[in-house]
């Protein structure tokens, strides 16, 4: 019988008090099954330091201002069994990063949580090449930990600073809006039930004009001739500001991301 999350939890949470050890137990007893199920994880293991950082990220806003409540503990539960079906060492880093993390940033300044959310948001975005559904999916999940905890002064400017880390806050517009988006395309519910994709999604293939039964020698040559057709060098001679221009530029870093999202793939 493993022990080793409820020690961890009791340990974490005993900084907030009576309450703080109550849901830490419970959140060490979710890794104490996770473990004693075992197998393996959808995630692979390059993926971990992905895992690591997203939770992280979940803990930033589920424990704004305070320790955890019982609610999001069972919704984050529901992320690890249902959603990314965590087990064994991938489900011990991601509930030790949201451990860390609601520890860490109970009781900074606001405006330092701030900017550290919106520096890891940031850092998630431009290292983890993931497709726009798997950021829509992620920031789902952080309005509906904020949702099921106190709605606390300066939640919303969190969320907005993920939102805009992630280049997707003209699609989801400001958390703080309560009638209509800018676009109707985002759900929320719809969102927080994804399941993020393991693989590259079919979108990184199409940027690059191949399907994904394409061999490792197909691959490297058509980036190398969209690299070479897209790098800015190749249209040095426009101006700035020309249409083009910015639109090979655009191009260039979709092909590089693209590029990066299949090789971590594979």
């Amino acid at each position: 019988m493993n022990i080793f999350g409820k020690l961890t939890g009791f340990l974490v949470g005993a900084s907030f008090g009576i309450p703080g050890i109550l849901l830490g137990l419970v959140l060490g007893h979710m890794l104490d099954m996770a473990l004693e199920r075992g197998g393996s994880s959808r995630l692979g293991t390059d993926s971990l330091d992905l895992v690591r950082h997203l939770f992280a990220l979940f803990g930033r806003i589920a424990g704004f201002g305070g320790g955890v409540n019982s609610t999001q503990v069972l919704f984050l539960q529901g992320i690890l069994q249902s959603q990314l079906q965590l087990s064994g060492g991938s489900a011990r880093t991601a509930l030790a990063a949201f451990q860390d993390s609601v520890t860490a940033n109970a009781n900074r300044p606001w405006a330092e949580v701030l900017s550290d959310t919106s520096d890891l948001a940031r850092e998630i975005y431009n290292d983890y090449f993931l497709d726009r559904r798997t950021l829509l999916w992620t920031y789902a999940t952080c309005r509906r930990l904020a949702a099921l905890g106190a709605l606390r002064p300066g939640i919303i400017e969190l969320l907005d600073a993920v939102a805009k880390s992630f280049v997707i806050f003209e699609e989801v517009g400001t958390a703080g809006t309560s009638g209509e988006r800018p676009r109707d395309s985002y759900d929320e519910n719809a969102w927080a039930g994804f399941k993020p994709a393991s693989q590259a999604s079919p979108d990184a293939w199409a940027t690059l004009g191949l399907t994904p039964d394409a061999s490792e020698d197909v691959l490297k040559k058509t980036y190398r001739t969209l690299v070479r057709k897209y790098h800015p060098d190749s249209h040095s001679h426009l101006p700035d500001g020309d249409p083009a221009k910015k639109k090979a530029a655009e191009q260039f870093m979709h092909v590089q991301q693209a590029y990066e999202r299949i090789q971590k793939s594979r």
